[in-house]
């Protein structure tokens, strides 16, 4: 197993090995939760007890979703039994159950608080409609949350539902390697091992990184860069891929986006994550990457294709002369060609563009490829100064969700939020004619 780096060059690079070994010497929960032997085996047994034939309904925001959602759209074929629910618009929610047979379909609530009102309010609504349709909820319910508190907790001791505990030193968006996304993952077939073990390989070579090491390299460039071009676009070459890409710009950006630093000094800073697919976005992003504010940095992600994908081959590019160039081709071809046609053209406007290759996507590599991006992400955040671990910019918005649906204990916060917020006055209709 092994990733390919082409980061930017000319930064100083021993800072960044010194941040690293901090990080690694005190390290998160997230990496204690990789290295718990018993975190998939217990995941193992939950997953056994949910009937072969149920489709498995996923409720969660976030870091509750986006982990899962990731693993099962890289690594599973075709379509799988998982369907996440990750909105509260009443008309999808409606739709997703009026497609699921509920009497044949496991739900899985994940929420590390329990108290997220958006997921408790798809609690809600879900445990209704299966109430509605005949059917024990509470035989139909698992719950992936904090091992000792929180409403959903108090729920799985008062409702006897089956559970699974999420480590109390690991934040949402960093846990998708924990319950969060074993089962679902288990539950689709995927070979979480090898997730956890390709994770592992990273960790083992992060602790011998020196200056030359990919991450570190890039991870240097990046902070040079920072102060002028405070957007990474995160290029993403395979169809396989583009829901990493959401789960990177989650982790990038709730965890480097505060108003303060560490000493508590306002800094208004951050790093702003664009997500872009390769080849498709050649034809509408690209113009303004190459030609636009020279405001961005840019990592084009890609794995390498196997050979057997269909050739191009004489008879059809025989239709037209202009279509001779294809003839004995394949599509791989092409989509490498274009890959390097885009990471040249950026070059050559002087924008900072990076490479990252898998040399196959499969779990083992995932689980490398999410274990790098949290570590650059922790990384970063040791060069701004601040917390990767909290989110006051979002908690701000949930205190006056909570104040506005009623719920008591949240009216002071909610004023003060409000009160500092102008008012926003309608505009005329739009009359339609």
């Amino acid at each position: 197993m092994s990733i390919s780096w082409s980061p930017v060059t000319g930064a100083d690079c021993s800072s960044a090995v010194e941040i690293l070994q901090q990080i690694l010497a005190d390290p998160p929960g997230f990496i204690g939760a990789i290295e718990d032997d018993g975190a998939i085996p217990l995941a193992e047994q939950v997953a056994a007890s949910i009937p072969q034939e149920d489709s498995i309904l996923l409720l969660g925001i976030g870091g509750s979703a986006l982990g899962a959602r990731t693993l099962v759209d890289a690594l599973v074929p075709g379509d799988t039994r998982l369907t996440v629910l990750d909105n509260i618009d009443p008309e999808g929610v409606d739709r997703t159950l009026d497609r699921l047979n509920l009497a044949h379909t496991t739900v899985l609530i994940i929420s590390k608080s329990g108290g997220t009102a958006e997921t408790a309010a798809q609690l809600l609504r879900v445990y209704r409609a299966l109430e509605d349709a005949g059917v024990s909820a509470d035989d139909k319910i698992i719950a992936i949350t904090d091992p000792d508190r929180g409403a959903l907790r108090e729920l799985v001791t008062a409702r006897g539902w089956r559970s699974l505990p999420v480590p109390s030193d690991v934040g949402g968006r960093f846990s998708v390697m924990t319950a969060v996304g074993w089962l679902p993952a288990l539950c689709c077939g995927i070979d979480v091992e090898g997730i956890r073990r390709g994770a592992q390989a990273v960790l083992g070579d992060l602790r011998l990184a020196e200056e030359d090491h990919g991450l570190v390299r890039w991870i240097s460039g990046w902070s040079a860069h920072q102060e002028s071009r405070q957007t990474v676009v995160m290029f993403s070459y395979r169809d396989r891929l583009s829901t990493f890409g959401d789960w990177f710009a989650q982790l990038w950006a709730e965890s480097l986006g505060k108003r303060h630093d560490l000493s508590g000094k306002e800094v208004w800073t951050g790093s702003t994550p664009l997500v872009a697919r390769g080849v498709t976005d050649q034809h509408s992003l690209v113009q303004l990457f190459a030609e636009g504010p020279d405001d961005k940095q840019y990592l084009v992600l890609d794995s390498d294709l196997d050979t057997a994908d269909p050739i191009l081959d004489q008879t059809t590019a025989a239709l037209h002369q202009d279509l001779q160039y294809l003839a004995g081709k394949s599509l791989g071809q092409l989509h490498r060609a274009e890959r390097e046609g885009t990471v040249a053209a950026l070059g050559s406007a002087g924008r900072p563009v990076s490479t990252m290759t898998l040399d196959a996507l499969d779990a083992e590599h995932l689980g490398a490829l999410m274990l790098t991006w949290e570590m650059a992400t922790l990384m970063a955040a040791a060069i701004l100064q601040v917390n990767p671990f909290d989110q006051p910019g979002v908690e701000g918005g949930k205190a006056v969700a909570f104040f506005k649906m009623g719920r008591s204990g949240w009216e002071d916060q909610a004023a003060a939020i409000t009160s500092g917020a102008p008012s926003i006055t309608p505009a005329a209709p739009i009359p339609c004619r």
